[in-house]
């Protein structure tokens, strides 16, 4: 093969990756920060001991099971550390 259709065949490859990686992005990733009705059930022992803002992320310090997690929140996206 020549070198070049060598070329324009890795780049539809590329192209027709990319356009189904586009199309089936919600289907195969989960989306973590979307629901903000999932909370944890009522007999979890948990308690929030701070909550606070610092620049453009909030922050709550949580107890579960004896446990210390810090929740970081700024806009959409969640993360959590244990504390």
């Amino acid at each position: 093969m020549k070198k070049t259709r060598i070329y324009l065949l890795i780049a539809v490859c590329l192209t027709v990756g990319f356009a189904l990686g586009l199309a089936f992005d919600k289907l195969f990733t989960k989306s973590y920060a979307a629901g903000s009705d999932s909370q944890l059930p009522a007999e979890v022992p948990s308690e929030v001991s701070e909550m606070s803002s610092a620049r453009s992320a909030d922050y709550e310090i949580v107890n579960i099971y004896g446990r210390k997690y810090i929740i970081f929140s700024s806009g959409s996206d969640i993360e959590v550390l244990e504390y």
